[in-house]
Order: structure tokens, then C-alpha cells, then sequence
């Protein structure tokens, strides 16, 4: 609330003004002026007048102008919109063309779960317009982090209600685009991660054509970590107080590979979700089950995690299911554990931790393991392998955390477009995708 001071009664003002007159006309002075003002001669050398108020100080101008704070502030100011899939009856039979039933979850929120002794899980996947159903289904054993990877738990944990999840950030500094003056205002670049953890993955790939049981899903695995990045020029104030900024390019990652986009091409909304150019919230078109990210609505059938000669899958990005923009999110700095005990230092975090193998884990983001046990390959030993479903490590075991120099290294997006013909960008096509309302949700009886 905003105050706009106290209201003085009539008498007050009147005798103060009484006063006011008396002072200017020559009374004798003290030589007294108001706490923070000096006593200065008048032209008769009678008076003294009060000068001005002091100016506030200038706020301090931090070592750092990229603190804890601040990356809390840029990461809000930065966070996507994500546009998760939804069945739509054009005609298209393929597997994939289906609702999300498995949606992001909070680490807490997970080894909640694992420990309650029931987790809830997908008994009915979604068919066509039919939503999926969900029970809460009791679980044998509770999980641990093993020297390889995260042991066992139930397959097809749906997640957290959407938009309940956190996203895990990743703020840090490009040095080289530093411009820094000596009140600490000036301009960053900083590179801004935006990390979804999902408790399971979902494929359904055709092989050699042929659909699979649900049970024998090629590609399906528990745990799926996923993320965009963009790179951000940042404006500060005095004693570098973050100000604005805009995206200089948008990093968008799956299937073991990174798409590029240049800033001027990456779709923004304004804090109310409306579409601005001049906006700060990137759009980001997550596919079905496999959660990868894209820049535009599309699919695109894709072998990058499956050879062509053994089985077929197609992500479907189309964006016209449920919406979750991030900054009304709960945002939590992978780099501050210690500021955030309910994400990171749980009685159920610390119970698992304290029956796993692995000992002196400071907390859950430095496990380098996989966070699920699934992890299976095809191949000839010391010649090739082929991973065709592997639980992934965590953000901070991944070659991408923090890496800013590989992704000049990441295909364009439009010329991913270009050379895969079978790239269907719906905007490049004209083609729309009516939203589903209201957004097609599990069902958590």
C-alpha cells in the first residue's frame, strides 16, 4: 500500500503559517536549522535559512552486479510461457497425437511421493479427447540414490498439478559483454536456464511399423530433465539494480540436440500473456511425452533417439493444450540451495539421502547419477551403441549446465526447417491449431 502522508488539522497549519511569517521577518535565530541542514548567513546577517535536504546516498554498487537477487529478478522477468500438447482430430492416427499426461514435478514434491508410501499414476492414458485417469496407488519400496543412478520407482508418475511445479533456474554471466559504470549501472549478458524436471517420459514408438504394448513402449523412461536457455542483454541502474532488458537469442533443447533461434524471431508475450514483439517472456511448444522444446507449433518425426530402420516416433508440439507461464511460477536458483530448505533440505530428501549408498551428497542437484533406473542400448560392444531409453542425469551432471560456448555450435531452427522437409512448422503453413477449452487436465480421482 501506498501511503500519502498524514493530514494536518487547520489550526496547525494556521499557526504554523503564523509562525512561518514570524521567522522571515527578522526574529532573532538560533542558528539552528533542521537535522541535515546548515545555518547560513542572511544578507542583513540576522537570519538563517535552511537549505535544502540532503540527496539520499546512491545505493551501494555491489562486487557482483549479477547477485543472488538479481538472478532471481532476471530469471522472472525471462520466464517462458509453455505450451503443452493436446489431441486434435485432423485426420492424423499417428500415436503421438495425443493429449500430455505426464507433467512437470518438483523434486520435493517427487521424494514426497516416493516416501508416502503411494504415488499417483496414469492408470488410463488419454485416448483421443478422453482425458487420462489417475490413482493414488501404493509403492513397495522407497527409492535411493545409487552410485549409477536414482533406484527403483513406478513408471508413469503423472507429476504435479500443472502450473504447481517449480522451474529450477540457472543465471549466470557472459564477462565479455560486461558495461559497468562506477555507480554500477550499465549493461549484462547473462545466460538464463530454465530447468522442468518430469517423473516420466513418454514415447510410444512404432517398430519396424508395427504399434507397441503400452508395457513395451521403446524410448519410454522414469525421469526426464529438460530446458530452454536464452541469451539475455540486461540493463541496470545505480548500485546495479536490474532495470529491463531483451532476448538476444533463444536456446531450445531435446533428443540430445539444441535449435537456435536469433532473438528477432523468438515469440514473446507481455506479463499478461499477450503476443509482443516487445515483450520479455519467450514461448516455448513442448512436445508430447518426450518434452522436448520447441520455438514455433509443429511436429516433426524425428530419429534422433530411435534408428530409422528400427522404429518411428513424431513429436507433436502443437501448443494447443494447457498454457503455464513460468513467472507466476515458483522459481528456484540451482546455485542457492541454502536459500530454498523446501526444495532442498526436506525431511523426505534427507530420508532417502540418508538410506542411499552414496555418501557426503551436499543435496539432490550435485548427484551426477541418473535419476531414474531404466537404461537400455542397442549395439556392438567397443564399436557403436545406441541408447534407446535411458533415465537422464540431473542439470548440473549435463555438458549443457552453464556452458554458453557450445551453443554456437546448435542447428539454426531455420535451417532445421529447410533441410527436414518432414519438419512441419504450422506458421511457415498456415496452418492453426484451435486451442482446447477448457485444457484437457488428468483426471486425479
Amino acid at each position: 500500500m501506498v501511503r500519502t502522508g498524514s493530514r494536518r488539522p487547520p489550526l496547525a497549519v494556521a499557526l504554523g503559517l503564523v509562525l512561518a511569517v514570524a521567522a522571515g521577518c527578522g526574529g532573532s535565530s538560533s542558528g539552528r536549522g533542521p537535522i541535515g541542514a546548515t545555518a547560513a548567513p542572511s544578507g542583513s546577517g540576522s537570519t538563517a535559512s535552511p537549505s535544502s535536504p540532503a540527496s539520499p546516498a546512491p545505493p551501494a554498487v555491489p562486487a557482483d552486479p549479477l547477485t543472488p537477487a538479481t538472478r532471481l529478478e532476471v530469471a522472472r522477468a525471462f520466464a517462458p510461457r509453455l505450451r503443452f500438447n493436446a489431441y486434435h482430430d485432423d485426420g492424423d492416427r499417428t500415436l503421438q497425437n495425443r493429449n500430455e499426461d505426464f507433467f512437470p514435478m518438483g523434486v520435493a514434491s517427487f521424494f514426497r511421493e516416493v516416501t508416502s508410501g503411494q504415488v499417483r499414476i496414469a492408470t488410463r492414458e488419454s485416448v483421443e479427447n478422453a482425458p487420462a485417469e489417475t490413482l493414488l496407488l501404493p509403492i513397495p519400496s522407497v527409492t535411493v540414490f545409487g552410485p549409477q543412478a536414482l533406484g527403483d520407482y513406478p513408471e508413469r508418475m503423472v507429476g504435479d498439478a500443472p502450473g504447481s511445479a517449480p522451474v529450477y533456474v540457472h543465471v549466470y554471466e557472459d564477462l565479455t559483454g560486461r558495461s559497468i559504470g562506477p555507480d554500477g549501472s550499465g549493461e549484462i549478458v547473462v545466460h538464463a536456464e530454465y530447468w522442468l524436471f518430469y517423473a516420466y517420459d513418454r514415447a510410444e514408438a512404432r517398430l519396424f511399423g508395427l504399434p507397441l504394448p503400452s508395457s513395451f513402449a521403446i524410448g519410454n523412461h522414469r525421469a526426464d530433465w529438460e530446458h530452454t536457455a536464452y541469451r539475455i542483454r540486461v540493463r541496470l541502474g545505480p548500485g546495479s539494480l536490474f532495470a529491463d532488458g531483451d532476448v538476444l537469442e533463444g536456446y531450445f533443447y531435446g533428443h540430445g540436440r539444441g535449435l537456435r533461434v536469433p532473438g528477432p524471431e523468438v515469440e514473446l508475450v507481455d506479463d499478461a500473456g499477450a503476443p509482443d514483439p516487445a515483450g520479455t517472456h519467450p514461448v516455448v511448444y513442448i512436445a508430447q511425452g518426450k518434452h522436448a522444446s520447441y520455438p514455433e507449433a509443429g511436429h516433426w518425426p524425428t530419429h534422433d533417439s530411435f534408428p530409422g530402420f528400427l522404429a518411428e516416433h513424431t513429436d507433436f508440439f502443437r501448443g494447443n493444450g494447457v498454457v503455464v507461464d513460468t513467472w507466476h511460477a515458483d522459481l528456484v536458483d540451482l546455485e542457492d540451495p541454502g536459500a530454498r530448505p523446501d526444495e532442498f533440505d526436506t525431511p523426505e530428501i534427507r530420508q532417502v539421502m540418508a538410506a542411499s549408498p552414496v555418501a557426503g551428497l551436499p543435496d539432490w542437484s550435485q548427484y551426477m547419477g541418473r535419476w531414474g533406473p531404466d537404461n537400455f542400448s542397442i549395439g556392438i560392444p567397443n564399436v557403436f551403441t545406441r541408447i534407446i531409453m535411458a533415465s537422464p542425469d540431473g542439470p548440473k551432471a549435463k555438458g549443457s549446465y552453464g556452458d554458453a560456448a557450445r551453443v554456437a555450435g546448435f542447428e539454426l531452427w531455420s535451417d532445421a526447417k529447410t533441410r527436414d522437409q518432414e519438419l512441419v512448422s504450422y506458421r511457415d503453413r498456415g496452418i492453426t491449431i484451435p486451442d482446447v477449452a477448457p485444457p484437457p487436465l488428468p483426471i486425479r480421482n
